[in-house]
């Protein structure tokens, strides 16, 4: 869905322009284009390409509707921020404990910690931010042009009668160049956070070899359960004729996450291809002719992304299907010569399991009822509690090694018990 007809104004002039910024509100994001797109997010970023998000928005996600933000300065655009609204509960990525307490009140009150929200981002899962700011405007520049934006979403989720407005989701690395300008309007919280693999460098060592004897040794009984199961993997550039079988798979994994912020439809795998041509691929695991598991990658020149995950719950535990689409994409990403997979939010124990590490994301948040969001600065960290870090499994047979191949590939992570097992 989109929103309604486009909304202009301007908003106050910063002593670094000369000029009041132009603001226009616009419900799609094909009355911004391609080129003016371009000016503020790299094409070279798959995850922030142009056909992605007019991807994301053809898909009709059910309960989402598009808001894009658009600045102009003496008619040069300075940023385009995506945004939508849907419902959401508080208690996403709560802890266990609260969830249980909330749902014993919801049996009375079902809209209890429930809000609309506006959300400045995209509904899809990229682990980063889509605050789109020219980069090449100077730092007093691009501070202004953040504080215009924390100013007008806010506006306009008071317009669209919002309480809940978030930004998701800043890298650790991106937190510090935006935190201080955005405190006085938003509350940083936590995300779930995210998790790397290093492979190794290509031509030296694959990720296999580098592993530790035990370790080799489960990844090579896994790895031959598919085989004894009757399964068997297949890589699809043009996936949109199984989007139907996809979706439920999807569905099942989604349905299991203890962290949901979306529900894709089938037309979502369905664009994908279209849109996207030779930056989109999905590896499909069969039983015969059965579609048994997915996963779905996006990729450009520096990184191939594995975004979402399919798979039959009923026929996990006989292929293993879980830790094999792991080792799938660590086989895909190593034969594209890449050192480094992004693995994503949740089930972070198992991906510890096989080397994996954690970096943590953060969200900004606010309410538009001063009220509420003095309760949000107060309880936020009960709302959204940090990640808890797995504990760290001497995978490696070197493992500074690995903790120092990361490092070059500029990946931040943390880890808890570094030692580990033995």
């Amino acid at each position: 869905m989109t929103a309604s007809a486009p909304v202009t104004g301007s908003a106050p002039a910063f002593h670094t322009f000369p000029r009041p910024l132009d603001v226009r509100w616009v419900g799609s994001i094909n009355d911004i284009g391609r080129e003016d797109w371009h000016t503020c997010f790299p094409p070279t970023d798959v995850m922030q390409s142009f056909e992605l998000h007019q991807a994301t928005e053809a898909a009709s996600i059910e309960d989402v509707r598009f808001h894009y933000l658009v600045l102009r300065n003496e008619g040069a655009v300075v940023a385009i921020v995506p945004c939508f609204r849907f419902r959401m509960s508080l208690t996403v990525i709560a802890p266990e404990n609260v969830n249980k307490v909330v749902s014993q009140v919801r049996r009375a009150f079902p809209d209890f910690l429930f809000l609309n929200a506006f959300v400045i981002g995209t509904p899809i899962a990229i682990c980063k931010d889509l605050l789109g700011v020219r980069a090449d405007l100077p730092k007093a520049r691009r501070d202004d042009v953040l504080r215009a934006i924390s100013r007008e979403v806010i506006a306009r989720a008071r317009h669209l009668k919002l309480g809940l407005v978030f930004m998701k989701e800043f890298t650790s690395q991106k937190l510090p160049e935006v935190k201080d300008v955005l405190s006085p309007r938003f509350n940083f919280v936590e995300s779930a956070a995210t998790t790397y693999l290093y492979l190794g460098e290509p031509g030296k060592s694959t990720f296999k070899e580098r592993l530790r004897k035990k370790y080799r040794s489960l990844m090579n009984n896994r790895m031959a359960r598919v085989q004894e199961a009757g399964m068997r993997w297949e890589t699809v550039s043009d996936f949109s004729r199984y989007a139907a079988q996809m979706h439920p798979l999807y569905l099942q994994v989604l349905n299991r996450s203890k962290i949901r912020f979306e529900t894709l439809s089938v037309d979502f795998f369905a664009q994908l291809p279209q849109r996207l041509g030779d930056r989109v691929f999905a590896l499909l695991c069969f039983k015969g002719e059965q579609l048994v598991s997915f996963e779905l990658f996006l990729k450009d020149a520096e990184w191939v992304h594995p975004i979402y995950l399919g798979l039959d719950y009923s026929l996990r535990d006989e292929g293993a299907l879980y830790f094999n689409s792991i080792y799938k994409i660590v086989e895909v990403l190593e034969s594209q010569g890449k050192s480094v997979v992004q693995l994503g939010q949740t089930s972070y124990a198992v991906k510890a399991s096989i080397g994996a590490v954690v970096d943590r994301l953060y969200l900004a948040v606010h309410h538009t009822n001063p009220v509420l969001d003095q309760l949000l600065k107060r309880f936020g960290a009960e709302l959204f509690p940090p990640t808890p870090l797995p504990r760290s499994q001497r995978v490696f047979r070197d493992m500074k090694e690995n903790d120092d191949g990361l490092a070059r590939h500029g990946i931040h992570f943390e880890r808890l018990d570094a030692e580990g097992d033995e």
